[in-house]
């Protein structure tokens, strides 16, 4: 008995010096807090225009760095660009209509595939790092997001022009300086919007293969309803959405239209009926939607998808990061019957 005695009162001797020791107000962590650093902030102490300096600096680094993977790239394009002239030759005659629609439909799909696949494939691997130097407040979401995209923004624009340059004279497309210009354009945006999509399934995605098993679907369904192979109006009311946010669509209809319209056609076949003698007939015969439609009307759609797909791929960088468990109040914030109850079940257990 007497050693049991003793060896409670050294118990309570050692609880006792111990709390002394701790914060008798210690701060408590609740579940929707951020993690705080010494100074109190949870924030990087660097201004937001130095850390998009920064960051822009590392992004554009990194991207003119890896001239192995620029390279390729750039081989792809061109030499797509070749295959693509070598194949079709277009003329003004009836038989040149299915022959530039299957063209601009295998632009559109070829682009957003390209685009599409190249950064699913990198960007959830880069998040990974992002986030865990974001959790320790090196930098906000919306810095590193600007700064990516603007650092990568160049390139994607001049393989782009390369491959149009390439392209728009060796098929035969209309010569026109103007429509040569907005078929740049175009095509400039759909690389954009195209790569923005892929951003924002790298961002949803927990890794890089979750993120190359969500590609093919994706794909499929935006080829689907591109505009060509399902008219608009066709489409079931249940996936009338599907037509409208689909780039594949808006890139094969934003280089239809520009193509087709002022584009005369002579009538070389037997039964004269047939014949379109113009572009603007050739593409109503497809769909009543393209009687509406303009290249201006695309290009703000695609310019749509873009936007939005930056705006949630940054809502899902922000929101995204480690979690910490609850902190539980100590010992020394408990009242003074409570720790020795505390005490008493220890010795009990032990």
């Amino acid at each position: 008995k007497d050693t049991e005695q003793a060896c409670r009162e050294r118990i309570r001797s050692l609880v006792h010096e111990a709390n002394k020791n701790l914060p008798q107000k210690p701060s408590k962590v609740h579940k929707h807090e951020r993690y705080q650093g010494e100074d109190g902030s949870t924030r990087p102490q660097a201004s937001l225009l130095e850390q998009s300096r920064l960051l822009f600096a590392r992004s554009w680094r990194e991207v003119t760095r890896n001239k192995v993977a620029n390279i390729i790239k750039l081989v792809q394009q061109v030499s797509t660009a070749f295959i693509y002239g070598g194949i079709y030759t277009l003329t003004d005659s009836q038989k040149s209509i299915q022959d530039r629609l299957g063209l601009i439909s295998l632009m559109a799909i070829g682009n957003t595939n390209l685009a599409l696949a190249g950064t699913v494939r990198a960007f959830p691997k880069e998040k990974t790092i992002v986030m865990r130097e974001k959790a320790g407040h090196l930098y906000g979401a919306f810095p590193y997001f600007f700064s990516k995209v603007l650092a990568e923004a160049p390139v994607s624009a001049v393989l782009s022009t390369v491959f149009g340059c390439i392209l728009y004279p060796m098929v035969g497309f209309q010569k026109d300086f103007g429509k040569f210009m907005k078929f740049l354009a175009i095509n400039t945006v759909h690389s954009f919007a195209s790569s923005g999509l892929g951003l924002l399934l790298g961002a949803v995605a927990p890794n890089s293969d979750a993120a190359l098993a969500l590609l093919p679907p994706v794909i499929v369904l935006m080829i689907i309803f591109n505009g060509f192979n399902i008219a608009e109006e066709n489409t079931p009311k249940a996936l009338w959405l599907l037509p409208r946010i689909s780039v594949v669509r808006w890139g094969f209809e934003g280089l239809s239209v520009n193509e087709f319209n002022d584009l005369k056609l002579k009538c070389d076949l037997r039964r004269k009926e047939m014949c379109a003698s113009s572009g603007e007939e050739a593409l109503s015969r497809i769909s009543s939607a393209f009687e509406n439609s303009s290249v201006q009307k695309a290009v703000l759609a695609e310019l749509a998808i873009l936007g939005a797909s930056y705006l949630q791929t940054y809502n899902v960088l922000r929101g995204s990061g480690p979690k910490y468990a609850i902190m539980q109040p100590p010992v020394a914030d408990l009242p003074e019957h409570d720790a020795e109850h505390e005490t008493k079940a220890y010795v009990k257990d032990h």
